[in-house]
């Protein structure tokens, strides 16, 4: 019977002729946008496009829910009951087997959009209460308002220097204007939501909850001893490597999976250690800052390095004084601290110092340097990896007992992927 089938699609989705289907079916096609002719591959296709464009995860519109359910009722008959000459799916229409498979159908739809929009807005939630998106937000603004700054420095330049100057430095206009224009265009077309394109989640009276709330627990805090833990805990994401796959379309079309099972710790924190913690953030974004604008380094290599360095050690001072644990010292592990030596030992070769007057200097070579740390630190994390064992990723200090056991058991905080293997890290301990 397989086989039967398989030739009888094939005839009809290669030929040009194709079984006349009566209206219901007709009607299954249609809404999945394909003639009734098409293969299965093709109706895989569009059914994929259409329950991306209509889920509730990403269509917010009032049909959207009923939508993603009619479309995948339609794709769900069409793939189990493929192909149908007209008697027999004449006959069928009419049964109870019929409107049962339709009922199971939409059920399906119904639950597999519930549960995939729960999940959606558990991650959205979390990743709304990291503060990643309200940092994007304000580099987008930032962003927007350095682009009003460009088009008017664009327009205006070449009108001040001709009144300035002398009239032929109209002629930069030819270049300037057309730059200026499409900057413009850009603002023009988003005038209504330029410069606030969507919404803080961290509001001044959510920030005050923050601080002020507290959650009645019997735990101890992990961080303070002697605390409960009242406050908001902190979320831990760990993350083990179950299988790697690999794919090829051909000729530089190739894609690595990294397939993981994650896992969240909560650790209990007082209100205490959770002020402490915000305001480490706060002392070594503010110490970066100031090293990178104020430090008399010609280096802004090292102007980050010392600036992270100073914000370190600020922040240290701070944890022992209030007799407070960090709450990013997992990130610190023996192959770490090497990675760390050898990365600053790479940055130091290129470099030049000098003590009368302090000075440090980075020779051609830092970009290449620079390249080399964010390309080849997975390898050395892999070899580390190999020689070191689970050493390499355990923690130097003591953590809570949830998050001990699992670094353990294999569990680390990122993958050994280029670039990630060194962003990440740099951004947990900075952001917390």
């Amino acid at each position: 019977m397989g086989e039967f089938h398989g030739l009888f699609f094939e005839y009809f989705s290669i030929g040009n002729w194709y079984p006349r289907f009566p209206e219901p079916m007709k009607n299954y096609f249609e809404i999945l946008q394909v003639p009734e002719n098409s293969s299965r591959d093709d109706v895989q296709r569009s059914y994929r496009r259409l329950a991306k464009l209509y889920h509730p995860d990403v269509n917010k519109s009032p049909d959207a829910h009923e939508r993603f359910c009619e479309i995948t009722e339609a794709y769900e008959f069409i793939m189990n009951h493929w192909p149908w000459q007209t008697i027999v799916y004449d006959d069928y229409i009419k049964t109870e087997a019929f409107e049962k498979f339709r009922q199971e159908a939409r059920e399906k739809a119904h639950r597999q959009a519930r549960m995939r929009y729960e999940k959606f807005k558990k991650h959205h939630e979390a990743f709304q209460e990291s503060g990643i998106n309200d940092i994007a937000l304000l580099l987008t603004i930032a962003m927007r308002l350095i682009s009003i700054i460009l088009f008017l420095l664009l327009f205006l330049m070449p009108v001040v220097l001709s009144v300035v100057n002398h009239w032929t430095f109209m002629f930069l206009a030819l270049f300037m204007w057309p730059f200026a224009g499409i900057i413009g265009w850009y603002i023009r077309d988003n005038r209504k939501s330029y410069l606030m394109p969507g919404t803080l989640y961290y509001t001044p009276a959510r920030i005050r909850n923050l601080y002020t709330e507290k959650h009645p627990s019997d735990k101890p805090c992990h961080y303070c001893p002697n605390k409960t833990a009242n406050s908001k805990p902190y979320p831990l994401e760990l993350l083990k490597l179950k299988e790697i796959k690999y794919g090829s379309g051909g000729f530089r079309q190739h894609n690595v999976n990294y397939v993981n099972q994650n896992i969240s710790i909560m650790v209990p924190r007082s209100q205490k250690a959770f002020v402490i913690h915000s305001v480490n953030i706060l002392v070594k974004i503010m110490t970066i800052l100031l090293c990178l604008v104020f430090l008399n380094i010609t280096s802004i290599v090292w102007r980050l390095v010392l600036g992270m360095a100073s914000g370190g050690l600020l922040s240290s001072l701070i944890l022992l004084t209030s007799r407070t644990k960090s709450n990013t010292s997992y990130l610190f592990s023996l192959g770490m601290i090497i990675r760390i030596v050898i990365w600053l030992f790479s940055i130091m070769l290129a470099s030049i110092v000098t003590t009368k007057p302090v000075e440090i200097v980075t020779t051609d070579s830092i970009y290449f340097v620079i390249t080399a740390i964010i390309i080849f630190d997975s390898f050395l994390m892999q070899l580390l990896g190999f020689l070191l064992g689970k050493y390499a990723s355990l923690p130097l200090t003591r953590q809570y007992v949830d998050a001990e056991l699992k670094f353990k058991e294999g569990y680390q905080v990122y993958n050994d992927i280029p670039v990630l293997s060194v962003v990440y890290p740099l951004f947990r301990w900075i952001f917390g």
